[in-house]
């Protein structure tokens, strides 16, 4: 490969790698050319991009930007890089919905998020979180769900009150 060549590739993965949290590795060896078009629409569809890397280039521009010592380490045989624009979790999910579909393919090799490596269990742990909407609706339910109760206690209040009011006059008449 001409310098140049790897020079340019080098600066666009460094461009991708600035603006990501993190991002997931994994061994396409054994997906034919059909898979892979299936694999790369699908994560396209997610916001997420597939690169096919070339080991060592990958290794120069992660030692360049002071990634963690085992994050190259699984650099290992024929890699491609996912990385989406909104979360490394965008990443998990879109991976994970495909390989539902198509299993014993693309083997995940490990991950990066906010400077952590995971392991291959750990990206498949960050799949399973729910998206961002879904934890704001569940927060958002979880103040609400005491306030669901507050009518209801003050009616059961109001007729309290108004039976003691019905028994006291009862009472004194």
């Amino acid at each position: 490969m001409a310098r140049e060549l790897k020079t340019i590739i080098c600066q666009q993965m460094e461009r991708e790698l600035a603006s990501m949290d993190g991002c997931v590795m994994i061994d396409y060896a054994g997906l034919n050319a059909e898979q892979t078009s299936d694999l790369r629409r699908t994560l396209r569809q997610d916001g997420v991009r597939m690169r096919i890397v070339h080991n060592r280039l990958a290794r120069r521009v992660f030692a360049e930007r002071d990634f963690p010592d085992g994050f190259s380490g699984l650099l290992r045989g024929p890699t491609a890089l996912l990385v989406a624009e909104e979360s490394a979790l965008t990443v998990a999910k879109s991976l994970s919905n495909w390989t539902k579909k198509n299993p014993n393919l693309a083997a995940v090799k490990g991950g990066l998020f906010e400077g952590k490596v995971l392991s291959v269990e750990d990206v498949g742990e960050m799949a399973k979180i729910p998206d961002k909407a879904t934890l704001l609706a569940q927060t958002v339910g979880m103040f609400l769900s005491p306030v669901q109760f507050l009518p209801g206690a003050a009616k059961s209040l109001v007729s309290h009150l108004a039976g003691c009011a019905q028994a006291q006059h009862e009472k004194l008449s």
